[in-house]
């Protein structure tokens, strides 16, 4: 049994402008001009969404360095966490309404500044009670009202699921969109299954358009794919995980209150039911006889996705396990990360670290194109 974990690697290997990186950069051009947009108005989100306002700012100070969305999360939480509308013990301090302040023009808003937008005491503030929060749009600049810690909790998660909707959006009308199979790699796998399972961490199904064998007829395979995160569909709900790793008290000089356990990928796997054909694949995993091998490209083995990692790959410890890496500086990173999500040990007698460039073994191998001269 064959199972192969893809990550944004094995995107961005076919040339696809799947990175928060490339959608920032796409959002900050859509807000520069004046056509009217066809698909969903980034603009708009632009001059109202706090995350992907600061995202931008973030990923300006990092300039050609990719931005980490999931540890910027976790960092925001950590600052918000902190706010004094929190308490130490995570009950909420429902004493006054807080006040909001956004400029909508430009991308100004940084949540490492995060007091500065915050006036509890803004002569404006309607003192009522409010059902939720509340968004008044005819203010410059405009302002959010709400009068419950809870209730500014939600407003941030409401704002990241906004963020993960434009996001969403991209992936399937800018990207997906305009993938043409052009045979820039053969997919082999060594063994002789022509089933192949693939346990996907991104959110386009880029894998299955372009090998398998209904799609492609130069390919063998025919591949059922599991997305971990959910899949970009055409739909007025998004679905999509998009969040960070759990929180652990013990790493924290402070605890960070339940109330933003929504914001955890964990919680959100659940909520958003992508657990359950996860689930399936395990109990697939641990029939007799399946022998199965890990194929991992493309995914960085990072700290947000160690738990569910080390689940799958530890659910049969006879299973081996093939890494691909593309050069020295990947293949050290994944050696470290692979060792923190399965022991020293079980790395030693399971893991094989294999370059992608490798014509015998790579998992993905450039085509080999002639080259016509003339005489």
């Amino acid at each position: 049994m064959d199972i192969l974990i893809i990550g944004n690697g094995f995107d961005l290997a076919h040339g696809l402008k799947t990175s928060y990186k490339d959608f920032l950069d796409f959002c900050k051009e859509q807000a520069k001009t004046s056509e009217p947009a066809m698909y969903f108005d980034y603009k708009n989100c632009l001059a109202t969404n706090l995350w992907l306002k600061h995202f931008i700012n973030k990923q300006e100070r990092l300039g050609d360095t990719w931005i980490d969305l999931e540890k910027e999360i976790y960092n925001v939480i950590k600052i918000v966490n902190n706010h004094s509308i929190v308490t130490n013990s995570g009950i909420t301090r429902d004493t006054c309404p807080q006040i909001l302040t956004i400029n909508a023009s430009g991308n100004s808003f940084d949540f490492y500044s995060f007091s500065k937008y915050d006036n509890p005491y803004l002569s404006k503030a309607r003192h009522k009670d409010y059902d939720n929060y509340e968004i008044i749009e005819d203010e410059s600049p405009y302002c959010v009202h709400f009068d419950k810690s809870e209730f500014f909790i939600n407003f941030l998660y409401d704002q990241l699921r906004e963020f993960t909707k434009a996001f969403e959006r991209y992936l399937i009308n800018e990207v997906m969109a305009k993938l043409v199979r052009d045979d820039k790699y053969i997919l082999t796998l060594p063994s002789n299954n022509t089933r192949l399972y693939v346990l996907s961490f991104n959110y386009t199904d880029t894998c299955f358009k372009l090998y398998d064998h209904s799609r492609n007829p130069n390919t063998e395979y025919s591949i059922e794919t599991i997305f971990v995160h959910g899949k970009v569909q055409n739909s007025n709900e998004c679905e999509l995980i998009l969040g960070t790793k759990s929180f652990k008290a013990s790493n924290n000089p402070k605890t960070i209150s339940s109330q933003f356990n929504i914001f955890q990928k964990h919680n959100q796997r659940h909520k958003y039911n992508t657990i359950e054909p996860y689930q399936e694949l395990l109990r697939l995993i641990k029939l007799p006889n399946t022998n199965p091998v890990f194929h991992i490209i493309g995914h960085s083995l990072d700290e947000s996705d160690h738990k569910i990692l080390k689940h799958i790959l530890d659910a049969d410890k006879n299973a081996t396990i093939k890494v691909y890496y593309h050069d020295e500086e990947s293949q050290e990173r994944l050696i470290n990360n692979i060792t923190d999500i399965i022991t020293e040990e079980e790395v030693m007698t399971r893991v094989q670290l294999i370059d992608q460039e490798d014509t015998k073994r790579g998992l993905l191998r450039p085509v080999e194109r002639t080259v016509l001269t003339s005489s």
